[in-house]
Parts: structure tokens; sequence; C-alpha cells
């Protein structure tokens, strides 16, 4: 099950942090540390048949300490006075392990530090989902709240179960999604958005009856609804690109490879939804965008760590062959247009930087990025994933300073009354009008969901959608 509940409407309300946690004197300074090497897994339950070995939470606490000194890339904010046994869990111990340094926007430098399962994990990074298959976004979390469905995946049981994209909920298992502020109203909508279960669930949605659906196990298409616009000036290539894993590279592959054929002058991305992951797969797709010629000699992205691991500091390159050693197709573009939004995160951000960086001109519609110039290489340790941020990447003219994210070129609402690819759909209209004009809309709005303004939403998803991950290159 995906690890969704730690998003539960309470929780999004509640502070993050250490679960009881505090921080007096008593703690271990980090320069005494011992290797986080000598400590891993050493588990208070240990998984059979894997190198885990009895230890205990405190074992698992003073893992997750040398493992953050070592490789964070802030280390050295840390709060050092912060007691481990102050806090219930390892996770709980591992989320106040992090700077509390803010932007200058006031945003949280690090916003992005966090922890599950190794088996949701590892479902999840392989495309297979067990939920609904709703992408939900919300306006508001508290009374009186909006809820809609934001994208509905082929074949999932809210698909199945006639959910389509823009409903807006009402009630869960009958109780009232918009108005009820109970602790137990809340934990039943809790539940039944963001099953923890394998239980039926009923939700009313506005404008029809009741759906009942169960998560069920499906496999997430990550390309969707390529297609060939015809304009006045040429033909458009789009498609949809929701996140990076290891199989979005043959989907990528066949989508340009079909707009090539189809002989496309430019190209719109719809990258809305898209929070990232793989980078390898970021810089395919650059690559398979600009070409050869624009992006020789160049970088993707420099990596840089934190000043204990400058050797670990890498060029990541544009990579121009799959990991099966085919040559990537290729569209030799010099301008493309992505639709982005707040969920437009991380690898996705890398897209950007990485092609602004040799020269690609990048127009963004729609509105302003999540702002994550950061990546992390994912640590197991007993049973769980730990995900912290390691390094800071920087395009080829070494620009990278994007915290507070990417504004779009031109404001643009997520329109949840047209299909995505739709060319009368707000965002991609908006993309389509301002190719030709080079002028942007003014004063765009929407009010797509009856009487709300949809560029208030924002996606309701676990911190795991929204990353920029580096392993090794299958094949490499």
């Amino acid at each position: 099950m995906k690890k969704i509940l730690s998003l539960s409407l309470v929780s999004i309300l509640a502070a993050c942090g250490g679960g009881g946690g505090s921080s007096s004197g008593g703690s271990v300074a980090s320069n005494v540390l011992p290797p986080s090497s000598s400590l891993a897994n050493q588990c208070a339950a240990p998984r059979p048949n894997t190198s885990d070995v009895q230890g205990s939470a405190d074992t698992e606490k003073a893992y997750l300490r040398s493992f953050v000194d070592e490789t964070y890339l802030w280390y050295k904010d840390v709060p050092a006075n912060l007691v481990p046994a102050s806090y219930a869990t390892p996770q709980t111990y591992f989320d106040a392990l992090k700077t509390p340094l803010t932007t200058a926007s006031g945003k949280p430098v690090d916003q992005f530090h966090w922890s599950q399962t190794t088996a949701s994990w590892n479902a999840a990074s392989s495309g297979i989902s067990q939920d609904y298959g709703v992408q939900w976004a919300a306006q508001s979390l508290v009374p009186p709240r909006v809820f809609i469905a934001a994208e509905v995946a082929s074949g999932s049981p809210a698909a199945l179960a006639g959910v389509k994209r823009g409903d807006k909920v009402l009630t869960v298992d009958g109780v009232d999604l918009v108005n009820d502020n109970t602790q137990a109203g809340i934990n039943i909508l809790n539940e039944g958005l963001f099953p923890s279960k394998l239980a039926a669930h009923t939700i009313g949605f506005s404008g029809k009856s009741p759906v009942t659906m169960t998560p069920a196990t499906y496999t997430v298409a990550t390309v969707k609804n390529v297609s060939t616009i015809q304009t006045a000036n040429g033909a458009v290539g789009y498609f949809a690109f929701d996140t990076h894993i290891q199989k979005s590279e043959a989907e990528l592959m066949s989508a340009i490879s079909q707009l090539k054929a189809a002989g496309v002058t430019d190209l719109v991305i719809d990258l809305r939804y898209n929070g990232g992951g793989l980078l390898y797969i970021a810089s395919e797709l650059a690559y398979m965008i600009a070409g050869p010629t624009i992006t020789s000699n160049k970088i993707f992205e420099q990596l840089t760590y934190n000043d204990k691991l400058t050797s670990k500091n890498q060029i990541y390159p544009f990579y121009s062959s799959s990991t099966t050693n085919q040559a990537l197709p290729t569209l030799g573009l010099n301008h493309v247009t992505l639709l982005v939004t707040g969920g437009t995160a991380s690898a996705s951000e890398s897209i950007i930087n990485s092609l602004r960086g040799v020269g690609v001109k990048v127009d963004l519609i729609g509105a302003t990025t999540r702002g994550k110039p950061y990546g992390f290489v994912p640590q197991d340790n007993c049973s769980y994933t730990y995900f912290s941020i390691q390094f800071k990447g920087q395009n080829n003219i070494g620009y990278g300073d994007y915290a507070d994210g990417f504004a779009p070129t031109c404001n643009a609402p997520d329109d949840f009354t047209h299909l995505r690819g739709d060319p009368s759909e707000t965002m991609l209209k908006t993309a389509l009008n301002y190719r030709l004009t080079n002028v942007c809309p003014a004063n765009v709005t929407s009010t797509t969901v009856t009487g709300f303004d949809a560029l208030k939403f924002n996606l309701i998803r676990p911190q795991s959608q929204e990353m920029r991950i580096v392993t090794p290159k299958p094949g490499i």
C-alpha cells in the first residue's frame, strides 16, 4: 500500500516533527559519532533472509544520526542537541534531523526530508500502485473543504467506477467532507480517501451517484495522450508525462518516435503533475528534445555534495542512449513549452534548468513550480528507506538557485472541465496561443470547479512523488 496516509487531513494541518522530541543537553556531538556503516542493519525487528541482525530502536536512531551527519547537504545546520530517546520511533527522530533554515521567501530550506517503508518505495518506483487511481487535489483542508479528482489513472478502480477528472467530493462513507470537523469524522475521511486496508469505501461526488471503490493493483502509465496538434505555423507535438521511473524510458522513446514520424516542429510537454523521480530519465528526455548538436560536450547537471563527500561530486551528462544501449530518438528542437504547476518538481525542474543551460528556449505555462534543486540517494535500513537531501544541482552555465521555483512565462489555471491534451483545456490553449502571438492572455482566470478558482488547488500526494533521485543508470 502506498504510504500516502502520512498525508492525512490531520497531519497536513499538524506541524511535522519529532513526535514529542526535545532538544536538551546530553546528546552525542557530531564530531565523535561512529560511522554509519558500523550501525547499519542492526534492527529492532530484523528482516528474515537479509543482512539484518538483532539490534534495537536505539541502534536504528544512532545509525540515522551518523548517516545524516555523513551525507546530508546541510549537516552543519542540524540541531546538535536533539535527544533520541525523546522520539517514539526512528522515523520520527529522522524527521527532526534536518536544517531549520528558511529561504528568502520564508519557506523551509528543506521541505523534502522523509522516510517510508522499503516495500512501499520499491512498489512505487516500479510503477505498480495499489490504491483507487485518483490524484486528489484540495483547495482547502479546513471546513469548508474542497477536494476534487485532478487525474484518474486508466484501468484503475476509480476509472472503472466512472470517476472523472474534475469530479468534486462531497461525502466519504457518509461523512460530510466539506463541513465535518470532528475527530471521528476526520478519521473516516482519511481512511476513505487514503485507505490503509483493502476495503471498500463509498465516495459521493457532486452531480453523480455515489461510487463504491476498493483499492487494487494496477500498472501506472507515465506518458499519456501523445498527439499531434495542427496549428497555423506547423505541427505541434503534445504528451503528458507524470513521473520519472524506469518504465518511463520506453514510454518516452515511443512518444518521441511517434512525434518525430509525424513531423512536429514544436513540442508541448504536460508536466503539471510531475514531481520528478530518476534523474537519468530527465537527462534522457532533455536529450531527446534538444538532440545531439545542442547538447554535445554540455553538462546536463553538475551534482555537488557536502564538504565531506567531495569525491562524489559528479558531472551528469545528457544521456544519448537507453539502458539497453539503444540510440535515443531526438527532435532537435531549440524551443519547447512545458505546462507546469506547483506540482512540477525536482527532476522535472532539472529538465527546465538543463535545457535553458544549453540555450534551448523553454516557455512555462501555468504556475510557479515547486522549487527543488536538490536530490538524494535513497538509503534502506531496517525495513525503511530514508530520503535525506544530499546534493544540489546546477546546469551547464552554473545556475541552480531556484529553491522558490521557476516562474511561469504565462499564468494559466488547471482546467478541470477538460481532459489533459484537449486543445480547449486552458493551460494547453494558453500555450498554443502564446506560441502564435508571443503574448500572454490578460487576467486568465478559471472557475472550472463551480464557484472556486482552480489556481488555488494543490495536489495531495506523498513526498516520494516529489524527488530527484540519483541511482546507477542500468546498463552503464
